[in-house]
């Protein structure tokens, strides 16, 4: 099993014709600005229905289960509830009796609102996430009118209905996320599924923020330097190799951003790091590769990856199964490149990705913790193809996405097998040092 989430989703594709729909992933809404007690909050909150508990998440303020991801953290119900109430008040009017040192863990969380309060901004928790009482009803309006469109829309599906605009700008992703473009889409959404609807609001707004961490990815990684100066032209052999770190380097970013992935045991995110992420690059580079030109370049300013070398150490067949691999990779970015994105993530998450491999990979320290985080995104990613091309293009995408990823394995052993035999003892020492890391040389 290659992808570690619900076995029961890849049993249902392998029945073909009997799919369940998958049980949703509920992330609580924002809610109203009430003045109610913290604990008043958690009970009533506890009590409603629809909004179960997975566990699968824990808050990054105090410590215990978390149910979403709310004010831009994922947080539990009652931290939700404590920093909505007072995220906008004065600051002077909390008092801190420690010198602002206090522990901020599940039980002792109500005895420093001062600490609490900080702790909530120290973990990316924002003030401008809070909506208004106008906000909430102009939203509530919308969703309304959306609801009562789509109870009266008739049209049909077809492919070019569900295809992403794989054009939109950079300087548009990475500013703020417009909610009134999200309600659009949102809207789309419904309205060409009125049967079923997996994908609630905030999962819409989950995955429009994984693509806008995806264009960030090259930012951030420059502001924290790069191993290799991506405009430099890679002549060598061992240059070339070097040169692979630039996107080793955008990939860690891009992960860094992930808040789930970030709570992971810092072992075991190193492990899943060094042992899948060589994998990973080359189906990262799919989402990169300039059809027109015929290129690899993920950013403007970057040279070209040189490819020159690619014929001379692999054999014939190796490459034309790189070939074919890569061009269904191309095929579904083309339709859809939001599906890669989120499938990036998944695959970083799944312990044993090699099957060829005889490596000694080290045991996970949580490996629950691990399974949990990839079983909300492969359900998100479901959910997203279910909801935005329908029921049947869905199966037939996520049961592409595993044959293309179980060859893509296989093909990489031989790849990687090609490169190690090809660098001698002095090109290893010449190696930055996180190509020596996820080649495992050290």
């Amino acid at each position: 099993m290659i992808i570690m989430a619900d076995e029961s989703i890849i049993d249902q594709i392998e029945k073909s014709n009997n799919v369940s729909l998958l049980k949703q992933i509920i992330l609580p809404s924002e809610g109203n600005n009430s003045e109610r007690s913290d604990k008043q909050d958690e009970i009533q909150l506890s009590h409603k229905k629809n909004k179960p508990n997975h566990g699968s998440l824990t808050c990054v303020v105090c410590g215990s289960s978390a149910n979403g991801y709310n004010f831009g953290a994922i947080t539990c119900d009652g931290c939700k509830a404590f920093f909505r109430r007072n995220a906008r008040k004065d600051p002077a009017t909390f008092s801190c009796n420690n010198q602002g040192d206090c522990k901020i863990t599940f039980e002792p969380r109500r005895n420093c609102l001062a600490c609490r309060l900080a702790k909530c901004f120290n973990s990316g928790m924002r003030c401008d996430r809070l909506l208004t009482n106008e906000q909430k009803a102009a939203k509530r309006c919308r969703l309304e009118e959306n609801r009562n469109l789509t109870l009266n829309s008739n049209s049909k599906t077809n492919d070019e209905q569900f295809q992403l605009s794989s054009s939109t700008s950079s300087d548009n992703l990475l500013t703020s996320i417009d909610t009134n473009i999200l309600l659009t889409d949102f809207t789309n959404l419904l309205s060409s599924q009125p049967q079923q609807i997996l994908l609630s609001w905030e999962d819409l707004q989950r995955i429009e923020t994984i693509s806008l961490f995806y264009q960030n990815r090259i930012e951030f990684a420059a502001r924290n330097g790069l191993p290799w100066n991506p405009s430099m032209h890679a002549r060598t052999f061992l240059q070339v190799v070097n040169s692979y770190s630039v996107s080793a380097m955008r990939l860690l970013s891009f992960l860094k951003q992930i808040p789930e992935f970030n709570q992971l045991n810092v072992d075991d995110k190193v492990t899943l790091i060094k042992y899948n992420l060589p994998k990973i690059l080359g189906i990262n580079y799919a989402l990169s590769y300039n059809i027109e030109t015929n290129q690899l370049i993920e950013s403007d300013s970057d040279v070209p990856l040189n490819t020159q070398f690619f014929p001379i150490l692999h054999d014939y067949n190796i490459r034309m199964q790189v070939k074919k691999i890569f061009a269904s990779f191309l095929h579904i970015i083309k339709y859809d490149r939001k599906i890669i994105e989120l499938i990036v993530i998944i695959l970083i998450l799944t312990k044993g990705f090699s099957i060829t491999s005889n490596h000694n990979e080290p045991i996970l320290n949580d490996k629950m913790s691990v399974y949990r985080v990839q079983n909300y995104y492969t359900e998100l990613l479901w959910k997203y193809m279910e909801t935005r091309h329908g029921y049947e293009k869905a199966i037939k995408l996520f049961s592409e996405l595993i044959v293309h990823v179980i060859s893509w394995q296989t093909v990489h052993e031989e790849i990687e097998n090609d490169i190690m035999r090809t660098l001698s003892p002095e090109d290893i020492n010449e190696l930055v040092p996180i190509m020596k890391s996820i080649m495992r040389f050290s």
